[in-house]
Parts: C-alpha cells; structure tokens; sequence
C-alpha cells in the first residue's frame, strides 16, 4: 500500500458536503431521538481532571516550567502563533501534516499547553482526528467518554469538556474511539454548527482543532472553511515537498498561520 494515498477529488468532496449537510443528525441517530446541544446555553465550569505528568512527558508533552531546547522551540512557536491570533482575531485554529507520523498531534497538545501558561488566554483543545484519535493518551487522560458518544447523540460537548488540573486555561474535549464515516459526520449541519459555536463561546480564547492528515482524508477539507487559520506540521526526513504544495493547495484560502518542521536536526545542535 502506497505511503501517500491520492486526494479524494474536489468534486467528490462537494457531493459528499451536499448530501450531509441536509442531515439534521447523525445517520446512526434514530429521527425522533433528541439530540443533545452541541454547547449549553449556559456555560459551567468543566470538570477538572488529573492527568498523568509522567505520561505526558514521556509522549513528548512540555509543561511551562520545562527546559530545553524543544521547549524553547515550542514557546519560541507559541509566541509567533499568539502574534497571527491576535493579529488577525483568530478564535479557531487547526493543526494539520500532509500525512501522518509527522507530529501534528503532539505540537497541538504542546501548543495549547504553552498558550494556557499565558496570563489571561484560555485555550480549549478539541480532538477532530476522528479516524485516529490520540490527545486522551498523550495527556494520559482518563474518561469515560469523548466525541465518539456526542456522535452518536448520547452526551452533549459540555459533558465531555474537561478541565486540567495544574492547568488553570486549559480544556479538552477528547475522542476516545474512532468516529465510522467521519467525513459525512463532519459534513452534517449539526457537527458544522458545533464548531461554530465552540468558536463563537470563545470570546476571550482560542479553540485548537487537532485534525486528521489533509492527503489521506478528505475530513479537513469538509471544515476548513470554519476555521480562521491554520498551523501545518511537517517533519525532517519524511515530508515531501511535493506533498506540503499539494496540502497547501487543498487548504485553499484558509489562512496558513505558520509551519513548523518538526525532527529538525540543525536545533537540536543550538541552545542559549
């Protein structure tokens, strides 16, 4: 099987948006059965949670007081980041690789972390990668549930809305369990109005989208228009050039707000 699968074609792509988005719920959800607000009218505080230090660091998580040169990277990244946001009044960003093993959920986890350890900037971290889904355990996060039941109409986002502890800013939405048909589940009108709103509630932060690889999935590609920039993840050694233009290309006109190489050799030599 090749590594690099072809894109599903654009046309393709538009009868699949077409066709989900005259669903009002999911296909698996019976038609007389209420479905739960993507966001409740009115916000509680989310459930605080203790996640796994050890766990975090060993799947390569860096906390605020961490040393080192990928720290220094990931906060030199944050910075830049924080500059486009709130440059260009960014409210919802996606973390995106051409294709995968190239550390695109690792560096959103790092970047929502480095965020929240900035004074007065909350962030909410949203596992999209509904195929392979992987922030609960690099967070070493232990729940119940994730976006897999709010799928499946059982629970609403603000059930599974979970915060850190240690981490004042920061909440998570989890998916614990592969999503069946996601394209066409994203595509729906009531998963598209879910992100809007996510966006919309956040009036003083950042919602931070973990989303599946742009050439093996046409998932990105159903929401991108949503979405206010994004951030793509390349690495040293495996990304081709060829595959970035061709990302890039897909993403359209949503705004590229940054790029990062991740396995960079050349910065593993300097520090300060």
């Amino acid at each position: 099987m090749e590594r690099i699968q072809r894109p599903v074609e654009l046309a393709r792509l538009q009868r699949v948006a077409d066709f989900a988005s005259s669903m009002a719920v999911p296909a698996n959800v019976p038609g007389d059965t209420e479905v739960p607000a993507a966001v409740p009218s009115e916000r509680h505080p989310a459930t605080r949670v203790a996640i796994d230090l050890a766990k975090l660091r060993e799947n390569r998580g860096v906390l605020p007081e961490d040393r080192g040169p990928a720290a220094q990277a990931y906060r030199m990244l944050r910075t830049q980041i924080l500059q486009q946001v709130r440059h260009h009044g960014v409210r919802a960003l996606g973390v995106v690789s051409a294709v995968d093993g190239e550390g695109k959920s690792v560096t959103a986890l790092n970047l929502a972390l480095g965020i929240a350890a900035e004074s007065n900037q909350n962030v909410l971290l949203v596992d999209l990668d509904l195929r392979r889904p992987s922030l609960a355990r690099l967070l070493g996060l232990e729940v119940g549930e994730g976006l897999e039941a709010w799928f499946a109409g059982v629970t609403s986002i603000g059930d599974l809305c979970r915060g850190i502890e240690g981490i004042d800013r920061l909440e998570v939405v989890p998916t614990l369990a592969p999503v069946p048909n996601s394209s066409a589940m994203l595509a729906a009108r009531r998963s598209q109005e879910m992100i809007r709103d996510l966006k919309g509630a956040q009036r003083d932060g950042l919602v931070i989208f973990d989303l599946p690889p742009v050439l093996l999935t046409d998932d990105v590609l159903t929401i991108s228009h949503l979405l206010d920039g994004m951030v793509l993840v390349a690495s040293e050694g495996i990304t081709k050039r060829d595959d970035v233009a061709r990302t890039r290309e897909l993403l359209g006109n949503v705004r590229l707000l940054g790029t990062v190489l991740n396995r960079a050799s050349e910065s593993e030599k300097r520090a300060y």
